[in-house]
């Protein structure tokens, strides 16, 4: 029965109501199936830099510029009074009270390290570790471990690195950045610009790559995150580059990482490629390992969470956008609860990891929502077609709509996957 103008349009304005009707339902149901994964644990911080978790349940962090190392305890409150305060300190910028580690055997020696940044008489930035003793929710007796020099007096407060953790083998592993001056980078006597491996009480361990020294690693730029991935003993680590070339490498014994002299894929064999190189950069900062080949890490400059999955021999399987908030990301570690914690400038917050690859369910409401527009177009445009066929010889006034697609295109701009 052929279709009347009426009926034609009758159709049309049902097609577009549906639209209308669940196009907001969709999106908005693409844009909550991901903040529903975060759960903000304190708020209102002082640049909560680095976290870690003691047996017991508590938490520990630092405060960049406070230089306070405060305590949540097991029932989510923060405690008034900070386990210790670090003074004199310095914290311009990227300098302060950084990264924080507890020991091995923290459940009976109590022993909380942490590294910060201060400047001397003659202006020369250092990077320090301190190793205190806990007392109940109170650091006793602390002791110095390590400390670290710049190359020049008065050097920019940036590239302190700072972030401290130990290994599976019970080594303190450090990232010490190069203080602003590339050139100490590619020195194996000097301590900026490197992976350090050290003893816990500063000393050097006898399998180090080059004996005598605590250099694990050189050619490192300005570092922010490692992790170690115990079903394969891999150490990855982020850095950052300068206006290009910010990288995820897998860190190995002796490795030069080529800064200064190169960045990102270097083409000389002389020097580790990094497994991701970012253009344009984005500030890769903390990174934890999840699953066996699967880690989390976070942007500073996009507030991005992205899932990484590397295959068993460190090649890329896939990279995934999985949350965004406003403001970057700094820390990104695995708690013993079986959830990922990061931090903001201001928090601290949970990501349930068990959502599988919780950018999925955004991506399939997304993908619904093109799907639908897709399906009410063909209908359209095939009601559209059969009634000027059916009526091509009719004096009716021909339709003047014209209905189009606006494509869409999902990925990750300017990375590239190594």
């Amino acid at each position: 029965m052929p279709l009347k103008a009426s009926s034609l349009r009758l159709l049309m304005k049902i097609v577009i109501l549906i639209i209308l009707s669940i196009g907001p339902w969709i999106f908005s149901e693409a844009q909550s199936s991901s903040s529903t994964t975060v759960t903000a644990i304190l708020t209102g911080l002082s640049f909560p830099i680095s976290l870690k978790f003691a047996p017991d349940g508590r938490i520990f962090f630092n405060e960049k510029n406070t230089g306070n190392i405060r305590i949540i305890q097991q029932n989510g409150t923060i405690l008034s009074s900070p386990f210790a305060t670090i003074s004199p300190i310095f914290t311009d910028d990227e300098s302060g009270l950084l990264g924080m580690a507890l020991d091995p055997s923290f459940a009976s020696n109590g022993y909380v390290y942490v590294y910060f940044t201060y400047r001397d008489g003659l202006s020369y930035t250092h990077g320090h570790i301190v190793r205190y003793t806990a007392i109940g929710n109170i650091g006793t007796a602390p002791i110095d471990v390590f400390d670290v020099v710049s190359a020049a007096p008065n050097t920019p407060p940036y590239h302190n690195g700072g972030y401290i953790k130990f290994g599976p083998d019970g080594k303190l592993y450090t990232q010490v950045g190069e203080f602003h001056q590339g050139s100490p980078a590619q020195d194996p006597s000097s301590t900026t610009g490197k992976i350090l491996r050290m003893n816990p009480d500063g000393s050097v361990p006898s399998d180090n790559p080059l004996p005598g020294s605590l250099v694990y690693a050189l050619g490192i730029r300005n570092a922010f995150g490692f992790d170690f991935d115990p079903s394969n003993g891999r150490l990855i680590a982020t850095e950052a580059g300068p206006s290009t070339d910010d990288e995820i490498n897998i860190i190995v014994k002796g490795g030069n990482y080529g800064w200064p002299t190169c960045t990102g894929i270097c083409h000389d064999p002389s020097f580790t490629d990094p497994i991701v190189d970012f253009n344009p950069v984005v500030t890769p900062t903390g990174i934890a390992t999840v699953a066996p080949n699967v880690y989390y890490f976070g942007e500073w400059n996009t507030g991005n969470l992205e899932r990484l999955e590397l295959s068993a021999n460190g090649s890329i399987v896939s990279m995934t956008q999985v949350y965004r908030q406003s403001g970057g990301i700094i820390a990104v570690e695995m708690g013993l609860s079986g959830k990922l914690y990061f931090t903001s400038p201001n928090g601290i917050y949970t990501y349930d990891v068990q959502s599988p690859v919780s950018a999925m369910p955004n991506s399939i409401f997304v993908i619904l929502a093109i799907t639908v527009s897709v399906i009410a177009t063909a209908v359209l445009g095939f009601l559209g077609i059969r009634y000027r066929r059916r009526h091509s010889l009719q004096p009716f006034p021909r339709l003047q709509q014209s209905w189009g697609f606006v494509s869409s295109r999902n990925g990750v701009d300017g990375v590239r996957l190594h």
